[in-house]
C-alpha cells in the first residue's frame, strides 16, 4: 500500500474509533499495558460501560457484551479483529500511535533490565546445544523476528520456566531427526523423549514449534494442493515422524513395492498377484523404498466405484483412487511413481473436480496427462445437478489450458457431470498395451 493511500486509511480508521467514545477508555488502557510490559499484549478490563458503550464494543469485536457487568479485552483479539476489518493494513501499535499522536513508550531501565533478563534467559536454554539446528533457529528467530517469535514471546511473558523445558525437548527432537529410513509414530517418539506420549499433541506449543522449526530446515514452501493439516504431516513425514499414519491412505491396483533394503514387499505383492486393490496408508508407504506398475501408463480416478469398476473391467492396468482431494498418502505414492511412470488422470467434471485435476498438473506437470477433459464429454454426461453461485466462482482459479474448454461450457451450462456416468466410455487408448514393462 502506497504512503499517500496508507495515511487516508489511517485517517477514516482515526475518525471510526473517535465517533465511538468507549474506545479512548480501550486505548488509554491498552496503552498502559504497552508501558507497564514493553509490547503490544495482555488484557485489559473495563467496567461500568453504558449499553451505548457496549453496543460500540460489540460493533467492532463481533460479540455481544449487553449482559457483561465488565468487558475484558485481549490485545490479540482487538488485533485479529483490526486484521479482518478494512483497516486489515493498519497494525494495532501503528493506530495508538496515531491516536495519541506519539510513539508509544515503556519506561527506559525496566525495558533494559527485561532485555537483559530475557537475553540471559534464552542463552542459557541454548546450553548444550550452541550448534545445532534448535539453537541456530532461536537465534535467527530472536534477531530477524521470524515464524514463531511471536509465541516465543508469549510464552516467555506468561511463563518462562514453562518455555524452558519445552524448548530443551524440541531442541532433542530436532538433534534426533531426520529418520529417513525408519518412520516412528509421533506419540512413540514423544514418549521416548519426554516420557509423556501427548507432549507433541496438535496445537501444544512444543508441537508448533517443532513444526516451525523442521520447517526451515527444509525452507519448505506451501504446497497449493495441500491443506494446513497435510502439510503439516507432511513435514513431519520427511523428519520420519508420523502424525496420521492409519487414516491417511490411498487406494491401488497393480503396483509392486520394495522396503527400503531391497527386498519385495511380500504384503503388496499378494495383492499384485491375485489382481486386487489394496488401500496403503501413510505408515505402509513410509516402509517403501521404491515402488513400480508392470506397465508405463497409470491410471488415477477421484471417485473409488468408478477406480472398482475400471480395475475389473481392465485387470492388467495400474490404478490409484485419491478418494477426492488427494491426501498425503497418494502424493507421496505419486512422487515414487513419477521417474518411471506417467499418470492419465480422471475426475468429475465440476468446480472442485477441475481444481484437483489442475492442482495434480502444477505438481507433475509432464508427467500426468488430464484424461478425456473434453467439451463434449461434459455435454453427453451432463447431470440434473445444478451449481451454486458460491460453486461456480471456484470456476475463476481455473487457468490450465487443458481445463478452459470444460471450464467455459460449465460457466455457460452451470451444471456437473459426474464420473459414474462416464463408466462405458473410460478405457485405456489403444497405445497403452504398447509398453514397456518397468522393474
Amino acid at each position: 500500500m502506497k504512503a499517500e493511500e496508507k495515511q487516508k486509511l489511517m485517517q477514516e480508521c482515526l475518525q471510526y474509533f473517535r465517533e465511538r467514545p468507549v474506545y479512548e477508555k480501550v486505548f488509554q488502557k491498552m496503552r498502559g499495558k504497552y508501558e507497564s510490559l514493553g509490547h503490544i499484549g495482555g488484557k485489559v478490563v473495563l467496567t461500568g460501560l453504558s449499553l451505548q458503550d457496549k453496543s460500540q464494543l460489540g460493533g467492532f469485536l463481533q460479540k455481544d457484551y449487553t449482559e457483561n457487568q465488565s468487558v475484558t479485552i485481549s490485545a490479540e483479539a482487538f488485533e485479529i479483529c483490526l486484521s479482518k476489518s478494512r483497516f486489515s493494513d493498519i497494525s494495532l501499535e501503528e493506530l495508538l500511535d496515531a491516536y495519541f499522536g506519539k510513539k508509544l513508550t515503556v519506561k527506559k531501565e525496566e525495558r533494559r533490565k527485561k532485555q537483559e533478563e530475557r537475553d540471559a534467559f534464552f542463552a542459557e536454554v541454548q546450553s548444550g546445544y550452541e550448534d545445532t539446528t534448535g539453537a541456530k533457529w532461536l537465534q535467527n528467530t530472536l534477531k530477524e523476528h521470524t515464524t514463531g517469535y511471536e509465541i516465543l514471546q508469549q510464552q516467555y511473558n506468561n511463563n518462562p520456566e514453562i518455555l524452558r523445558e519445552i524448548l530443551k525437548y524440541v531442541f532433542e527432537a530436532v538433534k534426533q531427526l531426520p529418520r529417513m529410513e525408519e518412520k516412528e509414530l509421533l506419540p512413540v517418539f514423544a514418549a521416548k523423549l519426554t516420557g509423556d506420549p501427548h507432549y507433541f499433541d496438535a496445537s501444544t506449543v512444543a508441537e508448533r514449534l517443532l513444526f516451525i522449526i523442521l520447517s526451515a530446515c527444509w525452507q519448505e514452501t506451501k504446497d497449493r494442493e495441500l491443506s494446513e493439516a497435510e502439510r503439516k504431516n507432511q513435514i513431519f513425514y520427511r523428519a520420519g515422524i508420523l502424525k496420521d499414519d492409519l487414516s491417511n491412505d490411498t487406494l491401488v491396483y497393480g503396483i509392486r513395492a520394495w522396503k527400503h533394503n531391497g527386498n519385495l514387499h511380500k504384503g503388496i505383492e499378494g495383492f499384485f498377484q491375485e489382481r486386487e486393490p489394496v488401500r496403503l496408508t501413510l505408515r505402509t508407504i513410509g516402509t517403501f523404498g521404491g515402488v513400480h506398475a508392470e506397465r508405463e501408463k497409470i491410471y488415477l480416478f477421484e471417485n473409488p466405484a468408478v477406480f472398482s469398476v475400471f480395475v475389473k473391467k481392465y485387470p492388467d492396468c495400474a490404478a490409484i483412487c485419491g478418494n477426492g482431494q488427494p491426501r498425503l498418502a497418494t502424493l507421496l505414492l505419486l512422487d515414487f511413481l513419477k521417474e518411471n511412470h506417467s499418470f492419465y488422470y480422471h475426475g468429475d467434471f465440476d468446480p472442485e473436480g477441475l481444481l484437483i485435476a489442475q492442482r495434480l498438473k502444477e505438481r507433475y506437470g509432464e508427467s500426468i496427462c488430464l484424461w478425456n477433459y473434453r467439451a463434449d464429454w461434459y455435454e453427453r454426461y451432463l447431470s440434473d445437478v445444478n451449481l451454486s453461485e458460491v460453486r461456480m466462482k471456484k470456476l475463476e482459479k481455473v487457468y490450465l489450458p487443458e481445463l478452459l474448454e470444460v471450464k467455459m461450457q460449465m460457466q455457460k451450462r452451470k451444471r456437473a457431470a459426474y464420473q459414474e456416468a462416464m463408466l462405458d466410455m473410460l478405457e485405456p487408448e489403444k497405445n497403452e498395451w504398447i509398453t514397456r514393462s518397468v522393474k
